[in-house]
């Protein structure tokens, strides 16, 4: 079994590291989560976490912010570039980001999502309260006591 990290990346790491993206979609993805981070919470706010390989491949991307009161995580974006797709990686980095969430006792979690990738979000046990001013798909629920893998029994609930 395939052994997975988290690697904080910095303003420079992550330019450095999307520049090895090749599909034009990811790519323009990521450049707009880069402007987007640059404009509205900037790289002090920790930045952009990687999931990472054994062979420090970074396979996936997320960005996310926890509120100072603990009361919230926020998912602004996730993204894997295409060729590696289909292999279970964003699920992997959304567990291992909800277990920070559940260390540092986090209440709720929020997150907004494109249209396209409303299939993997409902595969996950996601439920969605409404569509907001841009488009955009929005959740705000509690966070499940068993992590990501508790999101479907406690909707089941």
């Amino acid at each position: 079994m395939p052994h997975y990290h988290l690697k904080y990346l910095d303003r420079d790491n992550y330019v450095s590291s999307i520049e090895t993206i090749e599909d034009s979609k990811t790519s323009k993805f990521a450049q707009m989560s880069l402007r987007w981070w640059d404009k509205q919470l900037g790289w002090l706010a920790k930045g952009c976490i990687a999931l990472s390989d054994e062979s420090r491949h970074h396979l996936c991307y997320i960005f996310f912010t926890i509120d100072r009161y603990r009361e919230y995580i926020t998912i602004h974006n996730i993204f894997t570039p295409l060729c590696l797709r289909r292999n279970g990686y964003a699920y992997e980095l959304l567990k291992m980001v909800f277990t920070i969430a559940l260390d540092k006792h986090v209440k709720r979690f929020k997150l907004t999502c494109i249209s396209t990738s409303l299939d993997f979000y409902l595969s996950l046990g996601f439920i969605y309260w409404g569509v907001n001013s841009v488009g955009d798909y929005y959740c705000d629920l509690p966070m499940p006591a068993g992590g990501l893998d508790g999101v479907k029994t406690m909707m089941n609930n």
